[in-house]
């Protein structure tokens, strides 16, 4: 199998994750194991496309980044948080 797309590389991990408790010896689990082979082929030639790794600093020397909240606290707290 050869993914060809990002389509098609979604609806390989979703039948992937379909799968994912296919009894071993199974057609099922032939069928996963091709799939995983094809996702981490992917993921290996489109590692550059595909990574995220660290952002760049909007301000050097401070721990400020793009992806800052600008409130404190964890997403799930956000509603415990008070107005002043």
């Amino acid at each position: 199998m050869f993914i060809q797309n990002h389509t098609e590389y979604a609806a390989a991990a979703e039948r992937a994750n379909a799968l994912s408790d296919a009894p071993e010896g199974s057609d099922a689990a032939h069928e996963l194991a091709i799939l995983i082979e094809a996702l981490r082929k992917w993921d290996e030639e489109h590692a550059g496309e595909n990574a995220h790794g660290p952002e760049t600093n909007a301000e050097p020397g401070s721990n400020l980044s793009p992806d800052d909240l600008p409130v404190s606290g964890l997403p799930g707290n956000l509603g415990k948080l008070k107005a002043d």
